[in-house]
């Protein structure tokens, strides 16, 4: 049977983050046509053995190891019968119904092919580095040396808002869109592949839009992977991005001009989060 909304959440040793969400997910009523799809990366935390417990109405897949987030949303996608794909972190909380507002918006606006909530975080602050405008070169070296505009804390207004990437942890977007641009490039094992996805819908001719009356609880930053693990990855994904829609020559010269900064990091401060 088709479904409106299809909600794929993909998980790796989430478990009490997971359980909460969904348990908020169904606490938004009765919404008949809409499906959730649980993606687990191999966790070794009974994610699995708590959702056939609780939640034998979710659509489960069991994957043996961790395989990144874009090719596990691309897994959950193939077996989803939504017109339209949620793509929702486990470190999320759903607080009011907003299913069937991001259905009517997308209904309503077929120039769309990407809508985000606003990211909010447990205190109702809006969460920085959620949603901007597309990275350049000398912005980003620029960003680097001096203060970062931060989109998502400072020029949210109450009227829809349109942007050129939004981060994945809330992402909603067309299925036949998603279809087109044959989902995440799935050389990105975790960072940058949401940017990627927006800047390929961006491509196809698609507005990418932020509904600020609508919001989720995002806590972000639940990773148990180590801050240098994941500082290495950050930079692998970076690489690959910049190389994919910059060229090579502007990514020699990105690694070149950072190379001090990535030093730093990951060999002196510690804490930190990309």
């Amino acid at each position: 049977m088709e479904k409106n909304l299809s909600i794929i959440i993909v998980s790796f040793n989430t478990k009490g983050f997971l359980e909460k969400c969904l348990e908020s997910i169904f606490h938004q009523g009765d919404n008949k046509d809409i499906e959730v799809i649980v993606v687990d990366n191999g966790s070794q935390d009974d994610s699995c053995e708590m959702i056939k417990n609780k939640f034998p109405q979710v659509k489960l897949i069991e994957n043996k190891e961790n395989l990144g987030f874009g090719r596990a949303n691309n897994q959950g996608a193939k077996i989803a019968l939504g017109e339209y794909l949620f793509l929702l972190n486990p470190d999320t909380l759903i607080k009011e119904n907003i299913f069937p507002q991001i259905i009517e918006f997308f209904k309503n606006n077929s120039s769309v092919g990407i809508i985000t909530p606003l990211f909010v975080l447990e205190n109702g602050v809006g969460q920085s580095w959620s949603f901007g405008k597309e990275k350049k070169f000398w912005q980003l070296i620029k960003n680097k040396l001096f203060k970062k505009e931060d989109w998502a804390k400072y020029k949210v207004p109450d009227s829809p808002l349109e942007v050129d990437y939004v981060a994945g942890a809330a992402l909603a977007i067309k299925v036949d869109v998603f279809r087109k641009i044959n989902g995440f490039d799935e050389r990105f094992f975790v960072y940058y592949e949401d940017e990627d996805l927006c800047l390929r819908v961006k491509k196809e001719g698609y507005k990418i839009v932020v509904l600020p009356k609508i919001k989720v609880v995002h806590f972000g930053g639940k990773s148990l992977i180590s801050n240098k693990i994941r500082k290495k990855l950050y930079y692998q994904s970076q690489n690959y991005f910049w190389r994919k829609h910059y060229g090579l020559a502007s990514s020699i010269l990105l690694r070149f001009i950072r190379w001090p900064y990535k030093f730093y990091i990951l060999n002196f401060k510690k804490g930190l989060t990309p």
